[in-house]
């Protein structure tokens, strides 16, 4: 179910979509669409709301904002039974891809819905910066992060430019909710690896550092709550460690193509510090 028809135009040309990921965030959803709605900005954005089926108020806060504000946000309301399985386990992966496939917008932001933005030119920011460097396909900023006994903290970035050859030897960089990158997905969503590999932000990562380069940018632009239940949080070590191999064969596999970059971009740790949990070393 779609609140608002997808055929008639929400802005008459958004620069930027902001995906939001919702799914039992009922204390958390009108404090994460607030926050992207006071963005000022030079320029049209919409805001794409992905509601996966909570069975609490989830569902009645978005269906209320996004009556609120038609110009703006769309909201698609997933059949519970639309659910993609990886390595037998349910996940939300289903309303990820289909957000990143509604999205219209030149970049594409994302926000989980328990999480927040507190930088109102967060948009602009990022927008200037991925506009004046055309080589850069992902930039990032520093964050607060949320501790699960809800005390906080700021993941520091510096301002500055990865080259290729040093993202070579990094798998990740800043927290998804900070994020700004191209709209240039064609070819991942047609990758097998978004059906295979879990932590979709990793791919993301792994995917856009081989299309350029990623920059950071010191200011702080997000909150991030700690979610003790996530997809790696709520496994055991010996599940996470063969997760963490797995996902860096993947990358090797459908992106990278390059051994060198699977065998010095962490990739041997993580097979390492599998290899010792199964022999339980």
């Amino acid at each position: 179910m779609i609140i608002n028809d997808l055929a008639l135009p929400i802005t008459s040309s958004p620069l930027v979509s902001i995906c939001v990921q919702t799914f039992q965030h009922e204390e958390y959803i009108a404090q994460c669409l607030d926050s992207l709605l006071s963005q000022k900005t030079e320029f049209d954005f919409e805001i794409i709301v992905g509601e996966d089926g909570s069975v609490d108020r989830t569902g009645e806060i978005c269906e209320i904002y996004a009556k609120k504000y038609p110009e703006t946000i769309r909201l698609f309301k997933r059949d519970p039974n639309n659910k993609i399985f990886i390595r037998g386990k349910k996940t939300g992966r289903f309303n990820f891809l289909e957000n990143l496939k509604a999205a219209k917008g030149k970049f594409i932001c994302l926000c989980d819905g328990d999480d927040y933005w507190i930088d109102n030119e967060k948009l602009q920011k990022q927008y200037q910066f991925l506009n004046e460097n055309p080589e850069v396909s992902l930039v990032y900023s520093s964050y607060i992060h949320q501790r699960q006994n809800l005390s906080s903290f700021v993941e520091p970035v510096q301002d500055r430019i990865f080259e290729p050859e040093e993202l070579k030897t990094i798998h990740y960089l800043g927290h998804v909710s900070t994020w700004m990158f191209r709209n240039d997905l064609k070819s991942l969503l047609s990758n097998p690896i978004i059906y295979k590999a879990f932590a979709m932000d990793m791919v993301l990562f792994s995917y856009f550092k081989n299309k350029g380069k990623i920059a950071g940018q010191s200011f702080t632009s997000s909150f991030y709550r700690y979610n003790s239940s996530g997809i790696f949080r709520s496994k055991k070590k010996r599940e996470t460690a063969r997760d963490f191999a797995m996902i860096h064969f993947y990358f090797f596999r459908y992106i990278h193509f390059s051994m060198y970059t699977f065998l010095t971009s962490g990739s041997g740790y993580f097979f390492k510090k599998y290899i010792k949990s199964l022999l339980r070393i």
